[in-house]
């Protein structure tokens, strides 16, 4: 049967679109998902797909709202948060955000959920004093009693141009541009607010947190249908991450970092596996982001974990 599949260019999935890992009785049929729902996406919303690479920042919310999609511990693409937090000179601590306007490109996603969770809990920052300017939100998805205020732009603009202008304060978003690393970064008017390589550290050792911003959803029809596909798709993504830790470990990669072998040794020795897969590994990281849903007023409730995953894979 075909398996409907998410084109995926992480090192540790390719062996799945490779044909090196085999998902017994299923042919993997490669196709470009959404990774975010700003507006209905029908096939996920009706169960009209295989598998999604989904952005973590609506997972739960579509499973409250009834979505015919359901979780697998499958994070497959984490990245540190605290990196994407960029402030003007005028903000030196946490607490200076404050009344202040933070820019995004679309509120919520996993980024802007989780470091607003961090900066809650961590580093004493009232929500309710947050003021947010999104170029999009998701229009699905209502909102639960927010402590903080998002307000829709009227002209699209880059956060990183808004901050770099003097329009915001801050900019909490995902950047995948190069130029605007290179201006951000070089810009004598804003600066990060924290080092975040030593707070992701620190985070990582006080919460084993090593933040999700995507994981892997399965049709919730199709796991009705099929009660044990969902553990043998996570059982094939284990053994496609371990045959990409071996290619590293064998020099056979093909990614254009310098000594790649020996910094994944010692990313090893520092962190042990950071890309953990499994409910068990993942379940206070889910908890905390669960939390900070019902928090931020994106759920109603505090949802549990068991309610994210499907039941096939409740034992991993």
């Amino acid at each position: 049967m075909d398996l409907r599949f998410p084109i995926m260019r992480y090192d540790h999935t390719m062996p799945l679109l490779e044909g090196r890992v085999d998902i017994p009785g299923w042919t993997i049929k490669p196709e470009r998902t959404p990774a975010m729902i700003t507006g209905d996406v029908e096939s996920l919303r009706t169960g009209d797909f295989g598998l999604c690479d989904l952005n973590t920042g609506y997972w739960p919310q579509a499973i409250e709202e009834g979505w015919e999609l359901i979780g697998l511990p499958l994070f497959i693409k984490r990245k540190p948060v605290y990196q994407y937090l960029f402030v003007s000179n005028a903000i030196q601590k946490p607490s200076d955000l404050e009344g202040k306007t933070i820019a995004t490109n679309f509120y919520p996603t996993g980024i802007t959920t989780l470091l607003q969770g961090l900066l809650t809990e961590r580093h004493g920052v009232d929500p309710s004093k947050l003021s947010w300017l999104a170029n999009g939100e998701s229009k699905v998805f209502p909102r639960y009693d927010a402590p903080q205020t998002v307000t829709i732009a009227d002209e699209r603009k880059n956060p990183w141009d808004r901050l770099l202008d003097g329009e915001v304060d801050a900019i909490i978003s995902d950047i995948s541009d190069g130029d605007a690393w290179i201006a951000l970064e070089s810009s004598p008017d804003v600066h990060r607010l924290f080092d975040y390589m030593a707070e992701d550290r620190k985070l990582f050792e006080e919460t084993g947190m090593y933040t999700p911003m995507h994981l892997i959803v399965m049709s919730a029809k199709l796991d009705h249908e099929n009660p044990g596909l969902a553990r043998s798709i996570y059982g094939a993504f284990e053994e496609a991450k371990d045959l990409a830790y071996q290619d590293i470990l064998n020099d056979r990669s093909g990614f254009g970092v310098l000594y790649l072998r020996e910094r994944f040794v010692e990313q090893t020795n520092d962190w042990g596996d950071p890309w953990k897969y499994g409910v068990a590994a993942n379940r206070d990281v889910t908890e905390t982001f669960a939390r900070y849903n019902a928090n931020q007023g994106l759920t109603k409730r505090h949802m549990a974990v068991e309610e994210l995953f499907a039941k096939g894979t409740l034992d991993t």
